[in-house]
């Protein structure tokens, strides 16, 4: 399991379509900052519906516990739990 330290904050994405919501990223405040700027958090909800625990400490830093899973292209974080630093 990873831990890694940043702001989390979210932008709306399919707006105006049935499965519009909220995508969570994480911007990192480590050492991980030096090879990512953004790092997508994987909500644990449908696409449509708010995360309940990453919606609360949007625009905070934050503590999070989870997996990288890393590809050329991009970079996911499947979360496990998190803790808020301020």
């Amino acid at each position: 399991m990873d831990e890694i330290s940043g702001i989390i904050f979210a932008e709306i994405a399919g707006k105006g379509t049935k499965s519009g919501g909220y995508k969570y990223y994480l911007q990192p405040l480590d050492d991980h900052a030096n090879r990512w700027s953004k790092i997508l958090v994987r909500k644990q909800t449908h696409l449509w519906e708010n995360d309940p625990v990453l919606h609360k400490i949007n625009a905070k830093k934050m503590l999070i516990f989870g997996e990288i899973i890393e590809t050329r292209s991009k970079n996911n974080l499947d979360y496990e739990f998190v803790i808020r630093l301020d």
